[in-house]
Order: structure tokens, then sequence, then C-alpha cells
């Protein structure tokens, strides 16, 4: 049985309910596979390591490997994964009906889902919970609150104390890109990096500014008038600074490369982001059914 949380609290129960429809992976019939195929997606999340060890196991036999096995376990992973990105297209049709923006950080676990489907985004956000309490901790312990000192409360936890950090190595692996391995590895690129620090300042009553510069992604604290790169350990940086990055990257520079991003327009480039990591990693299929859904919100959004 389940709990509210869709989690099994007896996982042989798991185990017991899973085992007879992973014994019909290998069956060829396309009226048992689509049976097979809904029953297992029903589980959701709960079913992907099941499925991943199918998978690993077909692949350790070698030679002998049952391909339909590989093919139905995988298709239903991926079902999954089309499933996460429904509903994200869900999430920015009801913003684009109201005018509106979408979620950053509801858009951001759904991508999260998208590229690993077996997640708890609820713990993820529990985990983001915490940190902002941290911060808060840390805050009221202040001689002088205020406004820095608040971003400086955040700038302990999430980089003394986490020790997040720009990633060195493999900067354009797909995990980098996605923010549930930045929160386990502490370790992402500019984007993914400022989206977990926006959202812990956001709890913590922090309004900040996604900034999308050519080639480098920033936030602005409006209200200290300072530029951040969290990519740099949080260093702070003046409007010039950022100007003369853009110029000797080669742009010609315009005061428009410095305003607020939309929620949309960050999600956009992220998926930019990611299309390209995964195509870098020869991870096809993930690359081209992101790009048909980025066609889809493009399409959406220019409409």
């Amino acid at each position: 049985m389940t709990d509210g949380l869709g989690t099994y609290s007896d996982k042989r129960s798991l185990d017991d309910e899973l085992r007879p429809l992973l014994s019909l992976l290998d069956d060829t019939d396309t009226t048992v596979t689509t049976a097979v195929h809904n029953k297992l997606t029903s589980y959701g999340r709960l079913a992907v390591p099941y499925l991943r060890s199918c998978i690993e196991q077909e692949i350790f036999n070698g030679d002998n490997a049952n391909q339909t096995v590989i093919s139905n376990a995988t298709a239903c992973i991926r079902g999954l994964q089309t499933g996460a990105l429904s509903s994200l297209l869900d999430l920015v049709m009801d913003a684009h009906s109201t005018n509106g923006d979408v979620s950053l950080e509801a858009s951001s676990m759904y991508l999260a889902a998208f590229g690993f489907p077996e997640i708890d985004t609820e713990s993820y956000k529990q985990k983001l919970d915490e940190l902002a309490l941290r911060v808060h901790s840390i805050f009221i312990s202040m001689k002088n609150p205020n406004d820095l000192t608040l971003l400086l409360s955040l700038n302990t936890v999430f980089f003394e104390q986490e020790n997040i950090r720009g990633a060195s190595k493999n900067y354009y692996a797909p995990e980098n890109s996605y923010i549930n391995t930045l929160i386990d590895t502490k370790r992402g690129i500019p984007i993914s990096i400022s989206i977990v620090y926006m959202l812990i300042a956001e709890r913590v009553g922090i309004e900040l500014h996604g900034i999308g510069m050519p080639l480098h992604f920033l936030v602005y604290h409006p209200l200290l008038d300072v530029f951040i790169d969290t990519f740099n350990v949080g260093a702070f940086i003046s409007r010039q600074d950022c100007e003369q990055f853009i110029k000797q990257s080669g742009f010609s520079y315009s005061e428009n490369m410095l305003v607020k991003s939309t929620n949309i327009s960050i999600l956009i480039r992220k998926i930019r982001n990611l299309i390209y990591a995964h195509s870098k990693y020869d991870q096809t299929w993930e690359a081209e059914t992101l790009q048909e859904t980025l066609d889809e919100i493009l399409h959406l959004t220019n409409s």
C-alpha cells in the first residue's frame, strides 16, 4: 500500500506487485505490451529503479541480451519522462492563458523529473525548505539585521556550508543543468546554480532577479543594486563589470542585456542548455524530445 507521498512503506509489497509485471517485459504481443506499459507507468517514479535494473541485467548478459525487454523497459521510462514534459507544457499553457509567468520552481522540478524520472521532487522541495531555515537561523542571530546581512546569511549557507560551486570538470554534462543534481552534487552551471539560489532566497524573503546575459547567467539584487555571480562563489559585481564582460565577449553592449529575465525565458534558456548538453553526450532521444517541447513552448509564447 502507498502512503500519502505515493511511496511504499513496505518495499516487499511493491516487489510483489511489480515482479509479475516485469516478467512480462519480454512479451512481443502488442496488447500485452501496452497493458504492461500502462500498468508499470501507473506506479510512476517507483517503477523506474526496477525498470533500470531489468535493462542493466540484460546489458550484462551481453550477446544473450533480450532486446525486447530492453526496448519495453526503456519505453516505460521514456513514457514517464514525456509525462513530465507534458506537465511542463500544461504549466506553460496555463500561464500563457492568464498572461502570467510560470513558476520557476515547478518548471525546474518538471525538467528534473524528465532527466531523472525516479526522483521524488517533493523531497527536493523539502531540502530547499531546510536550507532556507538555516539561512533564517543565521540571519536572526545577526547584530545588524538588514538586506545585506540577509543576503550574506544566504551566501554563508549556500557557498560556505553547502560548498556549492561552478562545475570545473565535465562542464557540459547534462547533470550539471538539472537542479536535483545541483542540490546533490553541489556542482552546476551558472543557470542551475542561480535557480536554486533564487528559490532559497524567495523562501527567506529576498527579491532577486535572474539576468540572462550573453554567455553567462547572473542574479541581481534590486534593493542593494548589486549583481551576484553564483558560478563564482557569489561574487558581487557592478553594472560596469557586466558591461565590460559583455564587450570583451565580442558583443555590442545594450542595457536590455541586464534587465530582469522572466521565468519563462529562464525556462527556455535552461531547455536550450539541456538540448546542447544531451546532444554533446550523444543522448539523442533526450535532446530531440526536449527540442520538440521547446518548439511547442516557443510557438505558444510567440502566438
